[in-house]
């Protein structure tokens, strides 16, 4: 007779097995949680770090026909463990307007080789030759090598503000551009130059005012800067050319009055050049020139003229 404690065992291991195979042929799926913890640190902390501002790794402000040095790129060695980064950033040019070039240290083949824990900031040359005003980024690629491994990396991007050139202009302040007969003035005409860039510009500024008019004494004004008249011509047809040497503040502007009158020569029936366009020199811009016009078959009185 088969003991009982047997016969309960042997019940056991049979439905142990039945169980077991039963769980292995349902096996489909397996899920689970876990816990990850990722760093998040900021580009200047990085292995191979680097440093922006507002989005931007530089941004710099240049007038056209202008040469500019500049800050590109701050760029840091980080990297766990003894070991040199050799870095190269390259500049992305391809969406640049003609005439306006950006270079950096590292496009001369050499790259900056940084040592463990060192910062280094790199360099580069903005050239603006006639370059339409405006805002331009410039996207850029930085590759670092060391000893057992490479990176690529995409630091922010630089921008270039190109600002336009100075302007000038001329107008008439005080006296009519129309006169009758024996008019004789006053006349002040205002020379007026501006400067749109972001810093200061030092300008020659010329005008030549010819023999039918004659520069009244003390009376030329500037609120900035200093002149000097220089006999132009001889005889009755003998002008004065005007130098004035004038420093414009960023964003600014500065003028000078000159007061002029008929010359001993007077004028003569017709249009009358008051001055030439008054020329920037450094920039080779011109302004607008001045007439006054004598009508001759009405009579004007020289109180009249000054109206």
């Amino acid at each position: 007779m088969v003991d009982m404690r047997t016969l309960f065992l042997a019940l056991a291991f049979v439905l142990g097995l039945l169980l077991v195979v039963g769980s292995s042929g349902n096996f489909r799926s397996y899920g689970s949680v876990r816990n990850v913890s990722v760093m998040v640190v900021p580009h200047d902390q990085e292995y191979v770090g680097f440093r922006c501002s507002d989005g931007y790794a530089a941004v710099v402000t240049i007038g056209r026909n202008s040469t500019l040095d500049f800050d590109a790129l701050t760029v840091m060695n980080y990297l766990p463990g003894d070991h040199d980064i050799s870095l190269t950033l390259e500049p992305d040019r391809s969406s640049l307007p003609a005439g306006l070039g950006v270079e950096v240290e590292t496009e001369n083949g050499v790259s900056a080789v940084l040592s463990p824990g060192e910062e280094r900031t790199l360099t580069g040359r903005i050239t603006s030759r006639n370059v339409t005003p405006g805002v331009y980024v410039i996207p850029m690629a930085l590759y670092a090598e060391w000893d057992g491994g490479s990176a690529s990396l995409s630091p922010c991007p630089i921008k270039v503000v190109v600002t336009g050139e100075p302007t000038i202009e001329k107008t008439l302040v005080f006296g009519n551009a129309t006169v009758g007969r024996g008019a004789r003035g006053p006349w002040t005409f205002r020379i007026t130059v501006t400067n749109p860039t972001s810093g200061p510009l030092e300008l020659t500024v010329t005008d030549f005012i010819p023999a039918d008019f004659r520069v009244v004494p003390c009376g030329i004004r500037a609120s900035s800067g200093f002149y000097f008249l220089t006999p132009s011509g001889c005889g009755c047809r003998r002008g004065v050319r005007l130098v004035w040497y004038v420093r414009v503040p960023a964003g600014g502007s500065e003028h000078i009055d000159v007061t002029v009158r008929a010359g001993h020569c007077g004028l003569s029936c017709g249009t009358h050049t008051l001055n030439s366009g008054a020329r920037i020199v450094e920039y080779g811009i011109e302004s607008n020139g001045l007439r006054v016009r004598v009508v001759c078959n009405r009579s004007f009185s020289e109180e009249d003229d000054s109206r």
